[in-house]
């Protein structure tokens, strides 16, 4: 695969800043899935929207009891 000296160091960047030092792979699996997933989200209606935002309040409200 072909990328600019300017893409391979921004991807770099973002390996070591913001995903703890990963390859370079690793980082661009990690974009891709970020992308895929905000695309999957603009295909979703404003009802699917709002039924996905009402779960999320409500796990976030669960009261789980952690055992360590």
């Amino acid at each position: 695969m072909k990328v600019t000296t300017r893409n391979r160091d921004r991807l770099a960047a973002i390996a070591t800043s913001e995903l703890g030092g990963a390859s370079l792979d690793g980082a661009l699996e990690v974009l891709l899935f970020e992308h895929e997933s905000f695309a999957a989200l603009a295909r979703l209606s404003e009802d699917e929207l709002a039924g996905m935002r009402a779960e999320a309040e409500e796990l976030a409200e669960a009261d789980v009891a952690v055992h360590g």
